[in-house]
């Protein structure tokens, strides 16, 4: 009895490693070792023993045999193509997952429509099952079709331009564009040589170009139209035909905004500004703003305005738009308007003239030969005789320029004045032109005219010692000194054209409103800004 307590004594203070090394460890890993009485032990030890003595000798080991079994179980799996659905019935039961798996992917498993959503109280708890409530939708018979862009033609197609100058003729401008080895052929087309003569200074030539061969040629007197020039459809060498067509050009706004700091021209070039957009703005704000001396370094420009597209390619601008100039701290702004009459001029945004609503003089660079003075001594009568003018000197031939818009209220000859225009103006103005040579061509009593247009010519017809124009300025039928009298800055807009004004002024006044904000943060822009 000693002996045996003895060694159940020694048995029992055995270590726990020592136990669980000679028992399978997924089996007994978890039992409490305060829980196993000797007894306990000595059994499992005979059972272990009987379970080795079973045991094939040439076996792998448990976890070994259920790794293999899971990467089978993935590699069938990973083979075959199964769609998966979320089960949404309207049942006090929580949605279920179902998994389809079908051998042939030739439908689509779906539930059907008229099941509701589960309620917002229901718990999601995914379960596994099978559900008999699918409909079959079929796959596409055929691939979506995707969109692979537009096919590139003719990569080697080049377009030239040129701008006419006023020297030019109609084999300069062939040559200049580049297309020396047609000239021949293109000027024994009679209606191609007409039009070439036809083309004026600043008139877009454009020239379309593949591999040196000649495709196109475009010949625009105009932004509106243009006569297009292509080889012969019948295919003959050196045959050319050609038509007219409208509106070949794109027209697109292009803004910009830039500080004075070196000067007007220079800073604008830099600006991306066409030159000719420069002399547009100093022309309007010229009444506003002296150019010579009171431009300061600081003074910001902002415009809006046209600029030309062909083809994609930019060239040339044509109208300035809206403008505004900031000089010496103190904002001008002008928008383009064109009137009912179809005239367009430049107008403050409450609608009133840019420009004065008259010149002072009627002949440019002209020399004062005799001045307004109602006592004076006529030169041919030999008597006292009021000189209700002014007389500017100048060469037979000069042209008469009208002093402000108007209406042709008389032409023709008149006593003393020989060949006279009267015209009559707004608010009770009247200006007079006597002692011409020859009037304007079809010019005709009821004619509108504008400031700045010419309506005839000096000469010295009538009571007159020499060529000259002699220039009258009255107000209500009473005579005043054109030189002296106070001329009224402007004209406004007559009630319909000041409605229609305001109706098509209102974007462009808006994009200054846009473009002050960014010239008062110093920000340049040009038509290459986004936005």
């Amino acid at each position: 009895m000693n002996l045996r307590t003895d060694k159940t004594s020694v048995d029992s203070r055995k270590s726990w490693n020592d136990v669980i090394g000679q028992f399978d460890i997924q089996s007994y890993s978890t039992l409490d070792q305060t829980s196993v009485s000797p007894t306990k032990i000595k059994t499992r030890k005979a059972v272990h023993k009987k379970h080795q003595l079973l045991k094939r000798p040439n076996s792998l080991p448990a976890w070994i045999m259920r790794g293999v079994v899971t990467l089978a179980c993935f590699s069938i799996l990973g083979n075959l193509p199964f769609q998966s659905s979320i089960m949404l019935k309207d049942t006090s039961e929580p949605p279920n997952f179902a998994l389809s798996i079908n051998a042939t992917p030739t439908s689509i498993k779906q539930y059907s429509a008229s099941v509701e959503p589960p309620k917002a109280k229901s718990v999601f708890s995914p379960r596994f099952q099978l559900d008999p409530e699918f409909q079959e939708l079929s796959l596409p018979i055929r691939a979506i079709e995707t969109y692979i862009g537009h096919q590139v033609i003719e990569t080697d197609s080049k377009w030239s331009s040129y701008t006419v100058k006023s020297y030019d003729n109609p084999a300069n401008i062939l040559y200049k564009i580049g297309l020396q080895n047609s000239i021949n052929t293109l000027l024994r087309n009679e209606k191609i040589k007409i039009v070439l003569a036809g083309l004026k200074r600043d008139n877009i030539v454009r020239a379309r170009s593949v591999n040196g061969k000649l495709m196109e040629l475009l010949l625009a007197p105009s932004y509106k139209k243009a006569y297009l020039v292509k080889p012969s459809s019948d295919g003959f060498e050196g045959i050319w035909e050609g038509e007219w067509i409208k509106n070949p050009f794109e027209i697109r706004q292009a803004r910009s905004s830039f500080e004075i700091k070196n000067g007007l021209f220079l800073d604008g070039k830099k600006a991306g500004v066409p030159g000719n957009m420069i002399r547009q703005i100093i022309k309007v704000f010229d009444w506003d703003i002296d150019f010579t001396h009171d431009i300061r370094v600081g003074d910001r420009v902002t415009l809006v305005y046209e600029e030309i597209f062909h083809d994609g390619d930019k060239i040339g601008s044509q109208n300035l738009l809206a403008a505004e100039f900031i000089n010496k701290n103190k904002e001008f702004r002008t928008v383009r308007f064109t009137r009912e009459d179809g005239k367009s001029d430049f107008f403050t945004p409450t609608g009133r003239e840019m420009k004065r609503a008259f010149i002072r003089t009627p002949v440019a660079h002209a020399r004062v030969s005799s001045s307004f003075n109602p006592g004076r001594f006529h030169p041919v009568l030999h008597r006292i005789r009021s000189h209700k003018g002014t007389d500017f000197a100048a060469k037979r031939g000069t042209p008469i320029m009208a002093t402000g818009n108007g209406t042709v209220k008389f032409i023709g000859r008149k006593g003393g004045y020989g060949r006279l225009i009267i015209l009559a103006h707004r608010e009770g103005y009247e200006t007079r032109y006597g002692h011409m040579s020859r009037f304007k061509s079809n010019l005709k009593e009821g004619a509108k005219v504008y400031q700045g247009d010419i309506i005839g010519y000096v000469g010295s017809s009538g009571l007159a010692t020499g060529p000259h124009c002699h220039y009258e300025f009255r107000r209500n039928g009473v005579p005043a000194d054109p030189m002296t009298v106070k001329l009224p800055n402007s004209m406004s807009l007559t009630p319909t054209d000041l409605a229609r004004f305001r109706t098509k002024a209102i974007n462009l006044v808006l994009q200054l409103n846009v473009l002050h904000r960014f010239a008062k943060l110093n920000v340049n822009i040009n038509s290459g800004t986004g936005g």
